[in-house]
């Protein structure tokens, strides 16, 4: 990267101005599982990584195959914290760019619409990526991706509880929470075992 201002920094493949026109998009990786998504992702340099996020902020294509790809790499952004942080200064860096070209106003009308339309582009990418750091299991990173949602929650909160548990040793709160997994994120199908109290 070069750096241009105090804040904003140029990545070399997308230039000064990344919200032109992408006439040959970089093609996304493909790989078997969430977690091996994320390694690939991060074996990539600042170059390569920005030109994928700038080709792919919104999809290409309604094909099945791709739109699975697009899914598991903005995911794979935001639920590994290396790639989300990552992520996270490309963006900031393209939003800064377009927003210093917004404030010079020296575009003709159609290059400030488009201008214009890739800083929301990047905004809506942002706002996809940091949402999934307060997700469940998103502490454990790309690996949880292989769960549905509500399998996450529901591990989230077992984990949670017998790390609580392990430090407190309060086997009411610990049976609470398993009780509460059961009714609500189970709906009560869950067989009830009589468990033994120390």
């Amino acid at each position: 990267m070069v750096i241009v201002g105090p804040l904003t920094a140029v990545i070399d493949s997308v230039g000064p101005r990344p919200w032109l026109r992408v006439k040959d998009p970089q093609p996304l990786p493909e790989a078997s599982k969430p977690a091996l998504l994320a390694r690939q992702l991060r074996e990539l340099d600042e170059n390569s990584l920005g030109r994928l996020i700038r080709d792919h902020l919104v999809p290409l294509s309604s094909d099945h195959s791709y739109r699975t790809r697009w899914n598991g790499f903005w995911s794979s952004l935001g639920f590994d914290p290396v790639l989300r942080d990552r992520a996270t200064e490309i963006i900031n860096g393209f939003l800064d760019l377009a927003e210093g070209a917004l404030e010079a106003n020296d575009q003709d009308d159609n290059q400030t619409k488009r201008t214009e339309k890739f800083f929301d582009r990047c905004e809506g990418a942002l706002d996809r990526i940091l949402k999934r750091e307060d997700e469940p299991l998103a502490w454990a990173g790309a690996a949880a991706m292989t769960f549905n949602p509500p399998a996450r929650a529901v591990i989230d909160q077992l984990v949670s509880a017998i790390e609580k548990h392990r430090s407190d040793l309060d086997n009411e709160a610990l049976w609470a929470t398993l009780d509460s997994v059961r009714k609500q994120s189970l709906g009560g199908s869950g067989p009830r075992k009589r468990r033994s109290q120390r």
